[in-house]
């Protein structure tokens, strides 16, 4: 946390003046903190870079008024930190704008910018729809959400990739021979923990409609949040290759990205929903909430839909405090409407600019007087913009660094990255109970080295197992000192963090991943020493077979899922003996090089007393007392030739 402090007070105090050429190759001379390279720069995109809501509106020019600007967006951060020697300055970004119009943006520019800042790719999701149907207006089924939510993934998979390359294309053109570009990504808006938003917050506006609301329920929190995990993927995945493609550029251009998702998520509770919120705006009990929002309590609500059925009284709309969001929404155009929520539900699009294509909106009626502080809502607040800018000068000083050939000690200590294998694409996964028992053996049975800086840990558990899997530890910057409950509390996020709520894996694997935390890289790794079933087993399974030989039956069964880490010793060969005694011998267990057709990952054959079969194998008993499950025994009591 040490860097973002930094960052922090530099976003207070300013810059250094340090005079150099604004296109000269980049000096060793100078730290890597000097921005005084920076003299024209420009920032475009959507609402998070105009910073709707956020401090004031930036002039009483029109354009921005009609944008949305506001002077304490993490622009207006980043251009009191860059100082006085910026003799350009560009900022173009609109509320609402979608890829294509910040391709526009792009284009418009002048050429030879140091610096180009920029948020976008959100709103090719159809996001108003998304709130609207979902959250503030639900008032249709919940196939309705549901049909928005998936045309905002296929918009995520066909639309925003091409679009985002598009708008790189024109940027690169448009900086000089050292400049950098800065993409920042988005938030994550919900907390998922627990059920108590659904329960005791109401994030519906009331009085809109005479039958209840859907409600807020973790699963379409969940699935809210995972346009928000896909959006940023495809936006750093398109970023990645289009610097691999186009390498002439680098390092003569860098481009980075600014991921503040996992700071704001874990280290400040700042979403909504966090436990033991109230639901205030804001909120006592949450002071590190970092997006907008309207007060989401029962009895706010209670007493404007008590104002509601008193609007007669004329006295309510010369009163209402201006600024109460929920009071001015009922003084509003679209509450005076006959019909308030056909109204709103035909016609939300506050921001009046053209959805993207397969938006239910798009041949609707736009616009009906609503203000930028009921449109706010779901976009960062002050305290959201100060960690976003606070990422955004990183990733400036980063390429700095890189320019200068220096390492950044912004990032020396106190630097936090957190990633999950499976996003980068990787195959082997393991089983998540057995990875949660080891962690905690692990760190149990770490003995560091003594007075050993930098030093590093890694053990394997369970080789020549498809479960094959690492635990690692590598400290850098001179630290010596290992904390058991910090490996703990690092390992067990690392493992439950990633890869969960996915209905394709509902056997939750585990792909492991990496959580660097300032001087300490924590590292999962699994590395199946056979190649285990692609996609992911999603239930347990397997075959059985059996024969007779005078004295003694024989059996072949094969399993997948199961009695894949301990060749069977501590799970299928118990639950065998316990059940036919002490009869068992042949014993032949064998993991697959390659899954069968049906994909089974090992084999096993063994004798047992004859006529075991039907209370020990054909009615599953043997295989669920072992984890696992073959549909009984299929061979025919039959004798071998």
């Amino acid at each position: 946390m040490i860097w973002l402090i930094f960052l922090l007070v530099i976003l207070v105090t300013g810059s250094p003046d340090i005079n150099t050429p604004p296109h000269d190759p980049p000096s060793s001379d100078l730290p890597i903190t000097d921005l005084t390279f920076v003299r024209k720069w420009a920032a475009i995109g959507d609402s998070y870079t105009a910073g709707i809501g956020a401090g004031d509106v930036w002039s009483d020019k029109k354009e921005d008024t009609k944008c949305s600007r506001y002077d304490k967006s993490y622009v207006a951060l980043l251009k009191h930190v860059l100082g006085p020697q910026v003799t350009n300055f560009t900022y173009t970004a609109c509320s609402g704008a979608r890829t294509s119009d910040i391709y526009t943006q792009a284009q418009d520019l002048d050429k030879l910018h140091d610096l180009i800042v920029l948020t976008g790719g959100g709103n090719d999701l159809c996001l108003s729809d998304i709130i609207t149907t979902c959250i503030f207006l639900p008032f249709n089924s919940e196939e309705k959400c549901q049909k928005v939510i998936e045309l905002a993934q296929e918009n995520i998979k066909f639309i925003l990739g091409y679009n985002v390359r598009r708008i790189l294309e024109v940027a690169v053109s448009k900086v000089n021979a050292f400049g950098i570009i800065v993409w920042a990504l988005y938030g994550q808006f919900f907390n998922t923990e627990t059920d108590d938003c659904e329960k005791n917050q109401d994030w519906a506006f009331p009085g809109l409609a005479p039958f209840d609301a859907l409600p807020l329920t973790r699963e379409r929190r969940e699935k809210l949040n995972q346009l928000v995990t896909d959006t940023n993927k495809v936006i750093k995945k398109t970023i990645e290759d289009y610097v691999m493609d186009k390498g002439k550029y680098f390092p003569r251009v860098h481009i980075r990205t600014a991921d503040w998702n996992d700071f704001m998520k874990d280290g400040l509770k700042g979403q909504y929903c966090v436990p033991g919120s109230t639901g205030k705006y804001p909120d006592p009990m949450q002071p590190n909430l970092h997006f907008f929002k309207p007060d989401t309590t029962y009895e706010r609500h209670t007493e404007l839909k008590a104002k509601r059925d008193n609007i007669t009284d004329t006295s309510f709309s010369s009163s209402a405090d201006t600024n109460d969001t929920l009071s001015s929404f009922y003084d509003s155009i679209l509450y005076r409407s006959p019909n308030p929520a056909a109204a709103a539900l035909y016609e939300l699009n506050p921001t009046g600019v053209t959805l993207p294509p397969g938006c239910p909106g798009d041949d609707k009626g736009i616009g009906f007087g609503l203000p930028d502080r009921w449109g706010k809502y779901f976009h960062p607040n002050e305290l959201g913009h100060k960690t976003i800018a606070s990422f955004v000068l990183d990733g400036i000083y980063a390429a700095r660094a890189d320019f200068l050939g220096k390492r950044n000690p912004i990032c020396s200590r106190g630097f936090e990255e957190f990633r999950c294998w499976q996003n980068d694409g990787r195959r082997d996964y393991a089983s998540a109970d057995l990875l949660n028992k080891n962690y905690k053996t692990y760190c149990k049975e770490v003995k560091p080295p003594k007075n050993t800086a930098n030093w590093k840990d890694e053990r394997w558990f369970h080789q020549l197992t498809p479960e094959t899997h690492s635990f690692s530890i590598q400290l850098s910057d001179g630290a010596t000192h290992f904390d058991q409950g910090h490996c703990m509390e690092s390992f067990e996020r690392i493992i439950n963090s990633c890869d969960g709520n996915d209905p394709k894996n509902p056997m939750n694997w585990k792909f492991g991943g990496r959580w660097t935390r300032g001087s300490y890289t924590y590292e999962v790794n699994i590395a199946n020493s056979f190649k285990r079933p692609w996609p992911p087993t999603r239930e347990v399974g397997g075959f059985c077979d059996s024969s007779y030989k005078f004295w003694y039956q024989r059996y072949d069964m094969r399993g997948r899922g199961w009695a894949t880490w301990d060749a069977g010793q501590d799970t299928l060969k118990p639950a065998i003996i316990s059940c036919v005694g002490h009869g068992l011998t042949g014993w032949d267990f064998q993991y697959l090089d390659q899954p069968d057709s049906d994909g089974n990952e090992w084999v096993v054959k063994f004798n047992t007393p004859i006529l075991t079969g039907p209370r020990c194998f054909d009615n599953n008993r043997v295989q669920f007392n072992a984890g696992g499950f073959t549909r009984g025994c299929h061979g025919v009591l039959r004798r071998d030739p």
